[in-house]
């Protein structure tokens, strides 16, 4: 009795132990980022071919709240978005211009004040108009340097 109590409790310690199992996470490269005075605001990381976008909500002054989306890079959408946003700062539309994602909506909003164009994104899971998260303002010197171009 004593021997089949020890084979059950033996048995039943290593089909506990099975129950889990280590996941290889794929390795992703920082794109890049913007940390003024060493603080996360916005990050890009390419993961395989998924590109994705961590920033805090500017939405919340008290709270450090971090917001992402991600997209996968079919026919150069990476690149793509990129040119988007530099003709915005050249020639800044009068409304926010939309791009739909796979996992909802891209909003790009620009500004000019004293001469000096601003961009920042918004993002939502609805194409309502109700955005989840903003990012801060960028120049273009910043969204550059986001985007691994400088």
């Amino acid at each position: 009795m004593r021997k089949l109590l020890f084979a059950l409790g033996l048995l039943c310690l290593t089909t506990t132990n099975a129950q889990i199992k280590r996941v290889d996470q794929p390795s992703s490269e920082e794109i890049g980022k913007i940390a003024p005075m060493g603080s996360l605001s916005i990050k890009i990381e390419k993961s395989g071919d998924t590109y994705n976008f961590l920033y805090q909500d500017v939405k919340f002054t008290q709270i450090k709240e971090f917001k992402s989306f991600s997209f996968k890079d079919v026919d150069n959408a990476f690149e793509e978005l990129y040119k988007i946003i530099m003709d915005g700062f050249d020639n800044p539309p009068a409304d926010d211009i939309m791009i739909e994602l796979p996992e909802g909506y891209l909003w790009l909003g620009f500004t000019k004040a004293l001469g000096v164009v601003n961009f920042r994104f918004g993002h939502s899971v609805t194409n309502d108009g109700s955005v989840i998260g903003f990012s801060q303002w960028l120049t273009k010197k910043q969204t550059q340097k986001l985007f691994g171009k400088r």
